[in-house]
């Protein structure tokens, strides 16, 4: 594996080298130990894992016992491919510091890798009961009782049966997210993965009835809440997609497969599904097929986006509809009318700024030639708004 992937992996799941004094070390630490150690960390945060590797041992050179640097060179060799050097240095820094929460985290990532969930999760769970607030660690504990319970849904005779193993899992996983819930509201990845744990309920543990429904609108308000905090993951809007298509909720399962495919227009199941969202799709005007058809051959085509966008206005689908119309402009800035839309929406719920915004943006794109009559009209929008 390359130091590249590896460096992705660990900004994921562990947390980063800390500079300082470690948590309950109250003994005072030679001032050049500690420029070491700061100087360790830059080169690690720049890659240069040569550099860093150098600092981390000239700190050990002023004591070999220091579990800050064993856990920075532990980073470092994770971040080259080697496990077993890595894993070395991070039992030197916990036995040196019994609470050291993040090297007890940096070796559950080595198992975690590894799919060892149940080790991982381990170490994990240490790491979070010296510091309650170490969210690497507390995220990674509840994402590898997810994967334990994944791994039990797959070894089942019938995995199209509840199984009870793969339950307790999830309810493990799921008491970790509701407390990342708590601490870290911002952690888009968490509600993502309690949406996934609420469909897997609502498909195979409770099937039909109120509970069904429960557990659907309850992956629904997780996939909505991640995309609130990062409209961007792809991961939400295919899982919301398939989750609405599942439903027969075609026309916003539609919407969501494009924005999945938007983002990354190679992803398989986004591009297969969505084939199966636009034939039960109720959008389907002669007017609107061909934009349709555009936007299922081609994800990126910004007047596809922007033909979507009047569709869902028309509709009354109005959130919907205004992110198609700011994706067609990130993906072709010269559809100056996706600006005139935006403009007359912000203007009707009474957003000043982006409203002004979105008629100069008209009014720019369009010049002294085009669109005479949606430019006269931001005109005078921005002349009444500057007033007030």
């Amino acid at each position: 594996m390359s130091p590249r992937r590896r460096l992705a992996f660990l900004v994921l799941l562990a947390a980063p080298l800390t500079g300082g004094a470690l948590c309950g070390d109250t003994a005072p630490k030679n001032p050049q130990l500690l420029i070491q150690q700061q100087a360790c960390i830059a080169n690690y945060e720049k890659q240069d894992y040569d550099a860093a590797e150098t600092r981390c041992e000239i700190c050990l050179e002023y004591d070999e016992r220091d579990a800050e640097c064993l856990n920075g060179l532990g980073i470092i060799w994770y971040a080259r491919g080697d496990d077993e050097r890595a894993r070395k240095y991070y039992i030197r820094a916990i036995r040196e510091n019994n609470d050291f929460a993040q090297a007890r985290s940096n070796m559950g990532v080595l198992e975690f890798e590894n799919q060892n969930f149940l080790e991982a999760s381990k170490f994990f769970l240490s790491a979070i009961e010296i510091d309650p607030r170490n969210g690497p660690g507390r995220y990674n504990l509840a994402l590898s009782y997810l994967r334990l319970a994944q791994v039990e849904i797959a070894k089942a005779k019938d995995p199209s049966k509840p199984v009870p193993a793969a339950e307790q899992w999830y309810k493990e996983a799921e008491t970790q997210y509701r407390r990342i819930f708590e601490l870290f509201p911002n952690n888009a990845q968490a509600y993502s993965d309690m949406g996934t744990i609420m469909s897997y309920r609502a498909q195979y543990t409770a099937k039909t009835g109120d509970l069904a429904r429960k557990y659907t609108e309850d992956a629904e308000q997780y996939y909505v809440r991640c995309l609130d905090i990062d409209s961007s993951r792809k991961d939400c809007q295919g899982n919301l997609a398939h989750l609405y298509l599942a439903i027969g909720r075609f026309d916003e399962a539609l919407f969501h497969f494009i924005q999945c495919l938007a983002v990354d227009k190679d992803d398989p199941i986004c591009g297969n599904e969505i084939k199966a969202a636009y034939a039960g799709s109720q959008m389907k005007s002669e007017a609107l097929k061909k934009y349709m058809d555009q936007l299922v051959q081609n994800p990126g085509y910004g007047p596809g986006h922007y033909g979507f966008c009047l569709a869902l206005f028309d509709k009354g689908m109005v959130d919907m509809a205004v992110t198609e119309c700011e994706n067609s402009l990130k993906l072709d800035n010269t559809i100056c009318l996706a600006h005139y839309q935006l403009a007359k929406h912000y203007k009707s719920v009474l957003d000043k700024d982006l409203a002004l915004e979105n008629c100069r943006g008209l009014i720019r794109c369009a010049g002294e030639t085009k669109h005479q009559s949606e430019v006269a009209d931001c005109k005078t929008i921005v002349q009444a708004l500057e007033v007030q």
